[in-house]
């Protein structure tokens, strides 16, 4: 629509835009935008939040399997590991984040990762042969973790161990099945 101007009789001249409209226009758009990114920031904050962090599952810090006396025997215990885990936005208190087998080897505690290397099911412990043995695909290992037969491509992984002479704490790992060595997941 045309406004008709004074010196225009006919109407037919388009009057130039308002400066105060324009200016009013420009102000609003800047005010919403301000508005937008003080409310869209903090969302944006948050949302690249598990990007900025490490997510953990108890890997990294020593966690407590039990009392040195737990392990006194000559045979393989095994414990299972607790840790708070963080997820992403989550936290979760004491969570189980795997299990070790822990023995004595020559005067000193070992531990032994409870998870297959050929495909990650789960080693037990066969008392009667003194071995572990995965049966998923019937690998055994020898007592000290070496890989005896079957198709895992190696022996149990050996896993960090504090002894303080009082309590004993491994450190979690989880590695890469089906490599012939050990390399972190």
């Amino acid at each position: 629509m045309t406004i008709p101007r004074d010196d225009d009789p006919d109407g037919k001249t388009a009057a130039p835009p308002t400066t105060r409209r324009g200016l009013l226009t420009a102000t609003a758009g800047v005010l919403g935008i301000g508005v937008a990114a003080t409310v869209l920031g903090p969302v944006a904050v948050m949302l690249g939040q598990p990007l900025r962090h490490d997510a953990t599952e108890g890997e990294g810090d020593f966690i407590p399997a039990g009392p040195r006396s737990l392990f006194a025997g000559d045979k393989p215990v095994k414990v299972d590991l607790y840790a708070d885990r963080v997820d992403a936005w989550n936290r979760v208190v004491q969570v189980k984040v795997g299990s070790a087998w822990v023995l004595a080897q020559g005067g000193t505690l070992v531990a032994l990762s409870t998870v297959c290397p050929h495909l990650g099911c789960g080693i037990d412990y066969v008392p009667e042969e003194s071995k572990f043995y995965c049966a998923c695909h019937k690998s055994y290992f020898a007592i000290d973790g070496a890989v005896e037969t079957g198709p895992s491509p190696r022996g149990m992984d050996a896993l960090e161990l504090q002894d303080d002479g009082q309590l004993v704490s491994i450190r979690y790992r989880r590695f890469k099945i089906g490599k012939k060595t050990q390399e972190p997941a």
